[in-house]
């Protein structure tokens, strides 16, 4: 007949609550290892030696042995001073006088022929023109306001004479058109020296076409005389289906 065998004794039934014992064991000896604090041996301030060794060796001179340099000599200033006569005459430049008297006769001066000299023409650009030029209903206007007034009614006149039909003509429909001119306003105020660029032969000769009808303006201005300024105007416009 085989002993019955009770199962509290087996001991395999008790393999998790064993390990689990374990860990807490470990960790709680971890935690203990890592809150522990080290102390530095401490030295007091009595112990250390701040006046250093006193077998220190001390570096002796010989004063005598050093050589001092002697004295400069003294020069014994002379008993008498001698005064000694030039032994030759200096010969002076007599300088003429040029005052005159009443008696004298004053000589005629021909007249020197002068070449008149051709001013150079100088161009400026308007943002930098001192005195802009006037536009047709600017009058009274200065400074930054003179030249807004003017550039408000140079683009209002464009727009107003510029023939968009050209550009639907050329099937730009929808698109947006950009067309660069510049120009020049001379000393008399009328406008000259017109150029344009685009991509169109036909839209650059309608923007000189515009531009050449601008009508006459007061002249610029830099220092007080008239000169050229050089207006750039860009014309932008959208072609409607």
């Amino acid at each position: 007949m085989e002993p019955k065998k009770s199962p509290r004794a087996n001991l395999n039934n008790y393999s998790t609550t064993f390990l689990l014992i374990g860990l807490v064991v470990v960790l709680f000896t971890s935690w203990r290892l890592i809150e522990m604090k080290v102390y530095e041996k401490e030295i007091g301030i009595d112990k250390l030696n701040l006046q250093g060794d006193e077998e220190d060796e001390t570096l002796e001179v010989n004063v005598e042995d050093i050589k001092l340099p002697p004295p400069p000599k003294q020069v014994a200033p002379p008993e008498e001073i001698e005064v000694v006569e030039d032994e030759k005459d200096v010969k002076e430049d007599v300088v003429a006088s040029t005052e005159t008297d009443d008696e004298e006769e004053i000589q005629e001066v021909e007249d020197l022929d002068t070449e008149d000299v051709e001013e150079t023409d100088v161009e400026v650009a308007f943002q930098f023109i001192q005195n802009p030029p006037i536009y047709p209903g600017c009058e009274g206007k200065k400074g930054k306001a003179l030249k807004d007034c003017m550039s408000k009614k140079i683009q209002k006149f464009v727009g107003r004479n510029f023939n968009t039909d050209i550009a639907s003509d050329l099937g730009l429909s929808g698109e947006r058109v950009k067309i660069l001119t510049m120009f020049t306003i001379g000393k008399d105020g009328r406008v000259t020296n017109i150029k344009a660029r685009s991509k169109y032969k036909d839209l650059e000769k309608e923007a000189k076409r515009v531009i050449a009808k601008l009508p006459k303006m007061k002249p610029g201005q830099q220092r007080n005389r008239p000169v050229k300024v050089t207006y750039t105007l860009p014309i932008i416009f959208k072609v409607e289906d």
